[in-house]
């Protein structure tokens, strides 16, 4: 599907306007209400946000974790309660924007990709997160459900790391982190893939390993689309000097930002290995031609002395021939091809051209 057909329905609407974009993976919006402090915490589950926002605190960390993107009525909701604007809606309900941080000054708006290796046609399975991030709360919004956040809900009722001793900066931090700490397990397991290529491509030439050579190469491609512009977006959210942040948070998102130029740095590696990999598969191939063009030769060379004589003796027409007509003759000319072969063989091999 073209990118033009993913946003015709939108054209000639006004900017801001609520319209969902994407794919609608659930049959309705899931809302998990977590509120927290450093005492105590609770959660709740529904489908109505009606439900949910008189239970909002002030005094304490709000997250409201929204999974589904196709009801317009839950947005234009939460819209109306936090006074956000319509952009940021907008943006959200956009699932194929690019990695973005945009400062409302009362809010902060961030959003980005988690990736995975499921969807092996599209070569990385990508979903949309947004966030954002507000006085007394966060809001996260998901496509669709899945485990990428459930460490930090356990650490929630766990009462484990200082998640329940920050405010929701902190926690935006922490799902970031999640998502930059699945990041380098993509780069873990591709470092992997591209020794395991390496290492079969020394004892296997076929068609295979280049079709795997350019699936890394695609694959690449859409991870390096996907995470470069996160840490550019991350960084402006580092140097935002905005009041929703405290200045001790600032230092956790350096280390996000740290993570993310190790990946940075392992995919220019990847992209050098990937390039070597295809210069590497191609030399084997030359090699594989020469080796063949040799032996061929060799047989070629062989054969051509034996082609002159049986085409010297087979000659049709009337001639003195004194070897026709000794007893043994056929037995000489077998006997001197055969040697003649041999010593061909011999001389072949020393020259070392098989």
């Amino acid at each position: 599907m073209t990118q033009t057909k993913k946003y015709s329905h939108k054209q000639g609407m006004p900017p801001g306007s609520l319209v969902h974009t994407g794919k609608a993976y659930e049959s309705t919006v899931s809302i998990e209400y977590i509120c927290f402090d450093d005492n105590d915490f609770s959660i709740t589950e529904t489908n109505t946000i009606q439900e949910v926002l008189p239970l909002l605190q002030p005094d304490k960390v709000n997250w409201l974790k929204i999974t589904g993107l196709h009801d317009i009525s839950v947005f234009e909701a939460i819209g109306k309660h936090f006074s956000l604007h319509p952009l940021m809606l907008e943006d959200v309900l956009n699932t194929h924007h690019l990695p973005k941080f945009e400062d409302y000054g009362e809010q902060l708006f961030f959003t980005l990709k988690d990736l995975s290796e499921e969807d092996t046609a599209s070569f990385l399975a990508k979903k949309q997160l947004s966030f954002i991030l507000g006085n007394h709360y966060l809001i996260s919004f998901e496509e669709h459900k899945s485990d990428l956040f459930t460490p930090i809900v356990d650490r929630i009722k766990t009462h484990k790391g200082k998640v329940r001793m920050m405010q929701n900066d902190y926690l935006l931090y922490a799902l970031t982190d999640i998502i930059t700490d699945n990041y380098l397990r993509l780069i873990d397991n591709m470092d992997d893939d591209m020794e395991a290529i390496e290492e079969e491509l020394l004892n296997n030439r076929s068609k295979l390993v280049l079709n795997k050579i350019l699936y890394k190469r695609k694959q690449h491609l859409s991870l390096k689309k996907s995470v470069i512009p996160v840490l550019e977006e991350v960084r402006k959210l580092h140097h935002s000097e905005s009041s929703l942040i405290n200045e001790k948070t600032y230092i956790y998102f350096q280390d996000v930002i740290d993570h993310l130029l190790q990946v940075a740095q392992n995919l220019d590696t990847f992209r050098e290995m990937i390039s070597n990999l295809s210069e590497l598969y191609l030399a084997n191939n030359d090699i594989q031609m020469n080796d063949v063009m040799k032996r061929l030769t060799v047989v070629a060379t062989i054969f051509i002395p034996l082609t002159f004589i049986v085409g010297l003796y087979g000659m049709n027409f009337q001639g003195y021939f004194p070897e026709i007509h000794m007893q043994y003759g056929y037995l000489y000319i077998w006997a001197f091809m055969i040697l003649l072969t041999i010593g061909m063989l011999i001389y072949l091999k020393k020259r070392e051209w098989f």
